[in-house]
């Protein structure tokens, strides 16, 4: 657990000898001290037996009535109008699109009526400094693989009169051989012998680029954070008020579970201390995954948009020189796109897992429309579709003209996972689903402009070549295309 984090044996000359090899790989890149030091704190723990799990045995579940509701939170909004000067807003933008098949930014992939993650951002950012008349800085977090195609997105937005830079790098970890613990080697592709270190890496990226300090002397208190494909988390008056005013170090942005979030991180407390965690499904040992998903036990999961006071961020880190983040140890292959390629652990944390560390931290439920994130094709199609809409705010939020839950989507993923594909085969416009249950497409199917899904709709191509759906169409109940 984070709060636990130890580098006491690091001068044991097992550790030191596996190490060394490690340590002058990241020296080599140009890596800070302070990374090389952190990373080797969980090299610590990875070598010395930690799993990187959390039990049952250590955290009890949080009920309704511990959390504040976002609805409640109406008295809050002009304190937090007048502390948007004070405030930076923050997305995390590391994240390829590799499991659609890009390799680059997958904010730039188009996501309502042509406009892609960043494009929304960049408006967001707009029509906030607009109605408010505050020239707020706007940072994104990039990696070595996002930050050329993020800025040259960008082009002429700047952060005005803030002296705010506009991106920020996260670091890089070495990958481990599973074989024999050495760093990963790949002459064919040396990038591939490195891993994100996740976003639990954005504590340190600001502390070595220098945003914080910048931030902190221009006088910015509070900063805003979210994932960039999160597209309904947009800088809030009522949530900023509420911090302020409760004078919080950090507040967590939690929503109610329902079985299509049963697997994302979920909020609990340590049983040792009552101290609020986060417990990611890496985390979870493989003998309680059934518990772990149980959404009536563990109520609440991490949208991973969170409210943080920056001066007791920089008081944090300073005080263990690190900020102690539970490790995540993810197994995987050298090369993802080649399961044969040698076996490697990766190295990473998660962002929220820090609010264990924050005295007083607290997390608010807030409604789903601050939270419409894109993970896969699938997700991609629902917010494409007419169940949720652009807002005057440039936000994307559920439609309010559907009353019932979003409906669940299956698309064969030989033809649809890659976004290029998927694209393909909606040239026009996505197909309604706002009157749509469930939508299950197999095989090779095209939607022209204007069709209909009513109810439970599974389309079946059992054959080689592609079928149309015609422009216009009503499709209900399971059609096989002969």
């Amino acid at each position: 657990m984070a709060q636990d984090i130890s580098c006491v044996s690091v001068d044991d000359p097992k550790l030191s000898a596996l190490f060394r090899p490690f340590a002058l790989k990241m020296e080599q890149q140009g890596l800070p001290a302070i990374v090389i030091n952190t990373f080797k704190c969980y090299f610590n723990q990875f070598l010395y037996g930690a799993q990187g799990k959390l039990s049952d045995r250590d955290i009890v579940a949080v009920h309704d009535d511990e959390l504040a509701e976002y609805d409640a939170m109406e008295q809050f909004k002009a304190k937090g109008e007048e502390a948007l000067d004070k405030t930076a807003v923050i997305k995390l933008n590391g994240g390829l699109g590799t499991s659609m098949g890009l390799e680059s930014a997958k904010s730039l992939i188009p996501v309502k009526e042509g406009l892609s993650f960043l494009d929304l951002i960049l408006l967001q950012a707009k029509t906030v400094r607009t109605h408010y008349g505050v020239d707020f800085p706007q940072v994104f977090m990039n990696s070595f693989k996002t930050h050329m195609d993020t800025m040259l997105k960008v082009g002429d937005f700047n952060n005005g009169t803030t002296g705010i830079d506009l991106a920020f790098l996260q670091h890089r970890y070495p990958k481990i051989m599973a074989k024999d613990h050495t760093p990963a080697s790949w002459p064919q592709n040396p990038e591939l012998e490195w891993n994100p270190p996740g976003h639990g890496d954005i504590y340190t990226a600001m502390i070595t680029s220098g945003i914080l300090d910048a931030l902190l002397d221009k006088g910015y208190i509070y900063a805003f954070i979210s994932n960039s494909d999160n597209l309904g988390a947009i800088m809030n008056r009522r949530l900023l008020g509420y911090m302020v005013h409760h004078n919080l170090p950090f507040l967590m942005e939690v929503a109610r579970r329902t079985d299509q979030d049963k697997k994302g991180g979920h909020l609990c407390r340590l049983k040792k201390n009552r101290q609020l965690a986060l417990r990611e499904v890496a985390q979870c040992p493989d003998t309680e995954m059934d518990s772990f998903c149980d959404i009536e036990k563990y109520k609440f999961f991490n949208t991973n948009s969170i409210w943080i006071d920056l001066r007791i961020l920089q008081s944090v880190f300073v005080s263990h020189r690190m900020m102690p983040l539970d490790l995540i140890i993810n197994p995987k292959s050298l090369d993802p796109r080649d399961p044969s390629s040698p076996k490697v652990f990766q190295l990473e944390t998660a962002m929220g897992s820090a609010i264990t560390n924050f005295l007083n931290a607290q997390a608010v439920i807030v409604p789903r429309k601050r939270f419409a994130p894109v993970k896969t094709t699938n997700d991609l199609l629902l917010v494409m579709s007419d169940c949720f809409v652009r807002t005057e705010r440039e936000t994307i939020i559920p439609n309010p003209d559907r009353v019932t839950s979003m409906p669940s989507i299956s698309l064969d993923s030989r033809h649809y996972k890659k976004i290029d594909a998927f694209l393909a085969r909606f040239p026009k416009n996505p197909p309604s689903l706002l009157n749509c249950d469930s939508l299950v497409v197999e095989g090779d199917v095209l939607f022209e402009q204007d069709v209909q899904c009513i109810g439970d709709v599974r389309l079946v191509n059992p054959g080689p070549n592609q079928v149309v759906v015609k422009a216009g169409s009503v499709l209900q109940g399971e059609t096989l295309f002969a």
